[in-house]
């Protein structure tokens, strides 16, 4: 995996804590809907700075591509297309260190990482874009670990909130949207991935075109609990209001097949 960068040239713990920034182990437990927390400033500005500048276009090469009702995203976690730098701050957050950090953070012991960034990595949404509300895969296909934890970063300078984009957090009913999130630069949302998180930004987003909302995603996991249901995929659900439609609901359900989710993300050809 090579040399990891320390995250102290990465992330300015003092500063954090100095500034109430970091959010406490009481405050993240107890909120709403989910445990979660947004920390403005993450990471020293040089480095989000670094890292917004060297993010790739939608147009460059190491895309794959999203394409369904849905969700019409693209995404990349292989290590020879990530750019190096977004490579090494990606490893960064999967460091023992880093991991302690959230784990203290979380109360959620013993995280793991995925170094290969399944779902993870680098994600883009072009103008009309989208992620339909959904709860996340509780297995790892291929680890076979409990996934427990999402961070994401965003790294979008200059963000004008007339575009849309923020990630949605809802009930574990899912009567209403109790928390929406603006994709600001520099700004990491930490939340708890289990049944009943319920997340995602379902409104296309009305960024000018050329514009895209740009992030990192790192996942983490755990020895499965007993309790765990064994999902391999993401479970997408429709909100309240949506129009019933019987063949967005088959592909919802095929979406969240093991076996069949592949038939219908409608990859590109650049996929891998």
């Amino acid at each position: 995996m090579g040399l990891v960068m320390d995250i102290d040239l990465v992330m300015d713990i003092d500063a954090l804590n100095d500034l109430t920034k970091w959010p406490s182990p009481d405050s993240y437990r107890n909120a709403q809907p989910f445990p979660h927390a947004v920390i403005d400033g993450f990471l020293r500005p040089e480095i989000a700075a670094e890292l917004a500048a060297t993010f790739p276009a939608p147009s460059a090469d190491c895309w794959y591509r999203y394409a369904n009702p849905l969700e019409r995203k693209l995404a990349c976690n292989a290590p020879g297309k990530v750019p190096s730098r977004i490579w090494e701050t990606l490893t960064m957050f999967n460091s023992v260190k880093c991991r302690q950090l959230f784990s203290d953070l979380t109360g959620i012991e013993g995280l793991k990482a995925d170094h290969d960034f399944h779902g993870g990595g680098m994600h883009c949404i072009e103008s009309g874009g989208k992620l339909d509300v959904h709860v996340d895969y509780s297995i790892h296909p291929h680890l076979g670990l409990e996934r427990r934890l999402n961070l994401i970063l965003y790294l979008n300078p200059s963000w004008d909130q007339n575009w849309g984009g923020e990630l949605q957090l809802w009930d574990r009913e899912m009567k209403g949207c109790v928390q929406q999130i603006a994709p600001l630069f520099n700004r990491a949302v930490i939340f708890d991935t289990g049944e009943g998180s319920f997340h995602g930004h379902p409104d296309a987003l009305r960024c000018p075109v050329g514009q895209t909302r740009k992030s990192l995603a790192v996942y983490y996991l755990t020895d499965p609990r007993p309790e765990a249901i064994k999902r391999y995929r993401a479970r997408f659900v429709a909100r309240p209001g949506d129009s019933v439609d019987p063949q967005l609901e088959e592909l919802r359900r095929l979406r969240s097949g093991l076996a069949t989710s592949a038939d219908v993300y409608r990859l590109s050809e650049k996929s891998e």
